[in-house]
């Protein structure tokens, strides 16, 4: 073989003919490897290849696969012509490229993706591409068409949707930043195989909607005011989509009146979504948890609630009984499981709770739970905060099954947001909690005054809190805060004592970015199972002053007694 690339390569080198020259390139290309590849193997290639574009846009600054891979040789190009596939992501820019594409692509489904600019209308060859495209409609398995800017007449440009029958029409997605034109919508009620709809600042024909009862994917964002629909238009229409997997709406339904601050009434059944995984709410938290209050989501997987309050925090307690009633159901399957369970709560900021609950086990089958509530307050604001309650969407979780715990508060804040002393004693496997910020002081003091009473607050709760504790960490902590009784050092020394009177296991303890002075650590060594891990530059997030050592105040010359910083005891 390498003979054969030899002479060929040295005929190449002597050859002055053009024709003789492309004749021995062919030639050579045929003897390749890679040329002998079956046919059908080839194309298979290329549509990976064409895949990997729209996941990975690895293209973005480069031709489509399927003219790059035709202009490399005559036998990459003859199989590349033979492959509808390869053809059917159209192009619209150049626009000569389109009836080239729609010629290839044969009868194959298409992907059309339109993006229209202010430049893009005076551009005839762009307008005529367009209005091709749309012509095969019928032909049309992805379409997308996402305006850049406002533009009041579109009808000669999209008219085309207007008289075809999307026969295998499978996604379609419609975007603008302001209101879409009404007259652009393709016929929903002649699309059979419709699975997935966005819809983003468009007027909607709701009985339109209501008759794709096989969506699997409903995302509407920023619904015109004429057009959002009411709880119970939303839920009329939810009731017929009995395959839908994922339901996002922003902004997407019709608001309670500023001036109602509780839910009101209602005499409408819940619905059942038995297949739903992921819901996603964005609007005024008042408006989110009055229609979260009606769904049944045993399967729910993903919880997204992003809210704007009208006054402040205690608005946001509204949402946690609807949220509360979700998580219930969502758990309700787990009551013959046993898988053991890791469970969180984070609160990156102030406006921003997350709670999750995961099997231990990566693979496992059990259901997994991530709940994210954010909000954001109005200019009007309650002169008195109340707590949200987030304790009572812990319980709901599967405590009783969970083996590590986390809590972070990454802020400095004074109000109580979760009662611990309802969640503790629903946490009777857990072998290790880590605890962050300010979740570490209220959950101290929760945690020594349950072992203090040593009375289950729950028929659930076993009588001995956190029996299997092993592990303890405490990050970003001031173990001299807050002042008084409630001193992170002195809840937890009077926690382990009481621990050890009663006979209970005492935890290892590990301490990442405190500030503890030596004699609260060496007190505490004494009390814990094994040394204390210390290590860290001391970081509370704005939590307390650097404090002195108390042996210090006496005698000024010994300056080495003061802060721990990175510290390990052995």
């Amino acid at each position: 073989m390498h003979s054969a690339f030899d002479d060929i390569d040295h005929q190449l080198s002597l050859s002055n003919d053009t024709r003789h020259t492309q004749s021995l390139k062919s030639y050579r290309n045929s003897l390749t490897p890679v040329s002998r590849l079956p046919h059908i193997l080839l194309t298979d290639i290329f549509i990976l290849l064409q895949q990997s574009e729209r996941t990975d846009n690895l293209f973005i600054h480069s031709p489509p696969p399927c003219l790059q891979i035709s202009h490399v040789c005559r036998s990459w190009r003859d199989s590349a012509l033979q492959c509808p596939l390869l053809w059917t992501d159209i192009l619209f820019r150049p626009p000569e490229w389109t009836p080239i594409m729609l010629e290839r692509s044969r009868t194959a489904p298409l992907r059309v993706g339109i993006q229209v600019e202010d430049h893009n209308l005076a551009d005839d060859g762009f307008v005529s591409s367009v209005r091709l495209a749309l012509s095969h409609i019928h032909h049309i398995r992805y379409l997308s068409i996402v305006l850049s800017n406002r533009f009041h007449d579109l009808g000669d440009l999209l008219s085309p949707l207007l008289t075809g029958s999307p026969d295998i029409l499978k996604e379609l997605v419609l975007s603008s930043p302001s209101i879409f034109p009404n007259y652009t919508y393709p016929s929903m009620e002649s699309a059979p195989c419709l699975r997935r709809l966005l819809l983003k600042s468009c007027h909607i024909n709701w009985h339109r909607v209501s008759s794709v009862g096989n969506l699997t994917s409903l995302v509407l964002k920023y619904i015109p005011i004429s057009s959002k629909p009411s709880v119970e238009d939303i839920l009329s229409v939810l009731q017929t989509m009995t395959q839908l997997e994922e339901l996002t709406l922003t902004h997407a339904i019709s608001g309670l009146p500023p001036s109602i601050r509780t839910l009101p009434p209602t005499d409408i059944p819940p619905i059942r979504l038995q297949h739903l995984l992921h819901l996603r709410l964005t609007g005024f938290v008042l408006d989110c948890a009055n229609l979260m209050r009606h769904f049944v989501m045993p399967r729910c997987r993903h919880l997204t609630v992003n809210a704007v309050t009208y006054w402040h925090i205690s608005e946001v307690a509204l949402a946690v009984p609807p949220l509360a009633n979700i998580i219930s159901s969502s758990f309700s399957q787990l009551e013959k499981q046993e898988s053991p369970y890791i469970a969180s709560i984070i609160r990156p900021f102030g406006y921003c709770t997350e709670i999750s609950a995961r099997p231990f086990v990566a693979d496992a089958e059990e259901l997994s739970l991530f709940v994210i509530l954010t909000w954001r307050a109005s200019s009007q604001q309650d002169s008195v905060e109340i707590s949200p309650g987030f304790g009572s969407l812990l319980s709901k979780m599967p405590l009783g099954r969970v083996v590590q715990f986390r809590a972070s508060r990454e802020y400095n804040a004074e109000d109580v947001d979760c009662d611990w002393f309802e969640v503790l004693p629903y946490l009777s496997r857990v072998e290790s909690v880590v605890l962050s910020g300010n979740y570490a002081y209220d959950f101290a003091n929760a945690f020594q005054n349950a072992q203090t009473m040593v009375v289950p607050s729950t028929p659930m709760a076993d009588s001995i809190i956190l029996p299997r504790l092993t592990y303890l960490t405490i990050k970003h902590a001031h173990f001299s805060f807050p002042l008084g009784d409630a001193e992170l050092f002195s809840t937890l020394k009077r926690a382990l004592t009481r621990r050890l009177e009663l006979g209970w296991t005492v935890p290892n303890i590990a301490l990442i970015s405190c500030h503890i002075t030596p004699q609260q650590l060496a007190v505490l060594n004494t009390l814990s199972l094994g040394p204390i891990d210390c290590t860290g530059e001391p970081e509370t997030w704005g939590v307390g002053e650097l404090d002195r050592d108390p042996s210090d105040e006496d005698d000024y010359s010994n300056d080495e007694e003061g802060w721990l910083s990175p510290i390990s005891e052995s």
